[in-house]
C-alpha cells in the first residue's frame, strides 16, 4: 500500500456532481461535513477501502460501527446471495428466517424474551421510547448529555451542545437536535453521563412520573466513554425503586463489545434492549427487546409497531450468518477485538506520549476514541469533559494527515474509531507507523 495517497481528484469532482441531486451530495450529514476531504467510495474488501481514483485505505470507521467483520464478509455475502437468488428479499409475510434469527439474537441477550425487528437504531429508539411509555402509563424520559438516540422526534436531544446551553443545575430540560421539531421533547430531562448523583436527584424529584431511563451503556456518540465503575449498578438499582424502566440503547455496542453487547461486559440487565448495527453486518437492521411482561401493549395491541420492511428476509439472512459465525467462534472473535483495540490503544498513546502531544485514548474492545486535549493529564469521563478540553481543530488536521497517508477515521473527534476481526497485527503496525510520522509533522511541539 503507497505511503501517500496520490490524488483525490476524482472524489473532489464527483461530489460536486453529487451535490447538484443530492443535498450535500449524500443522504446522511455526518458523511459529508464541510471540513472532511472528500472520499467517495468505490468498494471494500477486509479492512480496506478504496476510493473512485483507485486509492486504497486501512478503514477505522468500518461504516460508523456495523462491519464487525470487515467489508464483504464471505459467509455475509453467501448468506445473502443465496436468499435473492433461491428465496427472495421480500416476502410480505412472517418467515422462518425471521423466527431463528430472533431465537440466536435471543441466546445472546438473556434480558429479551420478546422482540420486534425495525430497520435502523432510530426507528428502533423511537419503538422503544414508546414501549416504555405504554408499559407504565407515565410521559417523561430521562436522557443523558452526549448520548444520541437517532434523529426521531421523541427523542433527537441536541447530543453536541456548546457548554454554554447546558444547564448549570444537576439536570434540565432536552434542546431540539434540529430545526423543525414540535415539542415532543416536552417531556424529556437531561442529565450529566457518569453522574449517579445528579440521576438521583432527578428521580427525586420526577421519579414518579418517570417511564423509563434510556442511556448508551458506554457512550459512543461524544467519543468512547466507558461507565465509571458501579455507575451502570447504580443506575440500575435506582431505577428499579422508582418502578421506572431502564432502556440500554445497544445500537453500537450490542455484538461489538462483547457477544451480549454491555450487559455481558459489565453484568448489568436492561428492561428494554436495542441492537442494531453489528447484528446486520453491514444490512439495514435493527431490534428492541424486553421481558414477555413489558411486551404485552405490543402483544395486546394497545401499541402499535410496524413496518414494511421490518424483518426483511435480505437483512434476516446477512443478520442470521452473523449471528451463526458469533455463535460458532464466540471466545476467538472477541479475544481477537479486544487485542486488537488494546494493541491500538496503547500504540497511539505511546506515540503521543513520545512527542508530548496532550491527549486522553479511550478504548472499550474494539471501540475506540483519541481525545486531543488543550492540556495534558486531563480525565474525560462526560461530555463536559470532552468538550471542555477537546481541541478539536488539531484533531482535523491530524486526520488530513492521515487520510492523505492512506488510514481513514472520521474527521469528528466525537466519533469513534471501529475495528473488526478482518483488521490484523500488521494493520495496526501500519497505522501506528503512519501516525507518528503525521503526528510529528502536525502536533509535535
Amino acid at each position: 500500500m503507497a505511503a501517500r495517497v496520490a490524488t483525490i481528484t476524482g472524489s473532489v469532482r464527483f461530489m460536486e456532481r453529487a451535490s447538484a441531486s443530492i443535498v450535500g451530495g449524500d443522504s446522511s450529514t455526518m458523511r459529508v461535513q464541510p471540513y472532511a476531504l472528500p472520499l467517495v467510495a468505490d468498494r471494500g474488501k477486509g479492512s480496506r477501502v478504496w476510493d473512485i481514483d483507485g486509492q486504497e485505505y486501512v478503514d477505522l470507521n468500518m461504516a460508523y460501527g456495523p462491519l464487525i467483520f470487515g467489508h464483504r464478509h464471505p459467509r455475509i455475502v453467501a448468506a445473502v446471495t443465496r436468499q435473492i437468488a433461491e428465496s427472495g428479499s421480500q416476502l410480505g409475510f412472517p418467515t422462518t428466517i425471521s423466527v431463528r434469527v430472533a431465537e440466536k439474537l435471543k441466546s445472546l441477550f438473556p434480558s429479551i424474551e420478546l422482540l420486534r425487528f425495525a430497520n435502523s437504531g432510530t426507528e428502533a429508539m423511537a419503538s422503544a421510547a414508546r414501549l416504555a411509555r405504554a408499559y407504565t402509563g407515565r410521559p417523561k424520559l430521562v436522557l443523558f448529555e452526549g448520548h444520541y438516540h437517532g434523529w426521531s422526534e421523541a427523542l433527537f436531544n441536541r447530543y453536541h451542545p456548546p457548554l454554554e446551553d447546558l444547564p448549570q443545575g444537576p439536570y434540565g430540560p432536552a434542546i431540539p437536535g434540529t430545526a423543525g421539531m414540535s415539542r415532543a421533547l416536552d417531556d424529556v430531562i437531561v442529565c450529566p453521563w457518569n453522574d449517579l448523583a445528579a440521576l438521583e436527584i432527578a428521580l427525586a424529584d420526577h421519579g414518579e412520573e418517570i417511564a423509563g431511563v434510556l442511556m448508551e451503556p458506554v457512550m459512543g456518540n461524544a467519543g468512547v466513554i466507558a461507565p465509571q465503575p458501579s455507575y451502570l449498578q447504580g443506575v440500575r438499582q435506582a431505577t428499579q425503586r422508582y418502578g421506572i424502566l431502564l432502556v440500554f440503547d445497544e445500537v453500537i455496542t450490542g455484538m461489538r463489545v462483547a457477544a451480549g453487547g454491555a450487559q455481558e461486559r459489565y453484568d448489568v440487565s436492561a428492561d428494554i434492549t436495542v441492537v442494531s448495527k453489528a447484528i446486520g453486518g453491514g444490512y439495514p437492521v435493527a431490534a428492541f427487546g424486553a421481558s414477555e411482561k413489558i411486551m404485552q401493549p405490543i402483544v395486546e395491541g394497545r401499541m402499535f409497531h410496524g413496518g414494511v420492511f421490518s424483518g426483511n428476509a435480505l437483512v434476516m439472512a446477512a443478520a442470521e450468518a452473523v449471528l451463526d459465525e458469533v455463535l460458532e467462534q464466540r471466545e476467538a472473535i472477541y479475544t481477537h477485538l479486544d487485542a486488537t483495540g488494546d494493541a491500538l490503544a496503547g500504540g497511539v498513546h505511546e506515540i503521543l506520549v513520545e512527542l508530548d502531544v496532550p491527549h486522553v485514548v479511550h478504548s472499550v474492545g474494539p471501540m475506540l476514541s483519541l481525545f486531543l486535549t488543550d492540556e495534558p493529564d486531563v480525565a474525560i469521563t462526560s461530555y463536559r469533559d470532552a468538550r471542555r478540553h477537546g481541541d478539536f481543530e488539531s484533531f482535523i488536521t491530524l486526520q488530513h494527515e492521515m487520510q492523505r497517508s492512506g488510514v481513514f477515521f472520521h474527521p469528528n473527534m466525537f466519533e469513534p474509531m471501529f475495528l473488526s476481526t478482518a483488521h490484523t497485527a500488521e494493520d495496526v503496525e501500519l497505522v501506528l507507523d503512519r501516525l507518528e510520522v503525521a503526528a510529528r509533522e502536525c502536533l509535535a511541539r
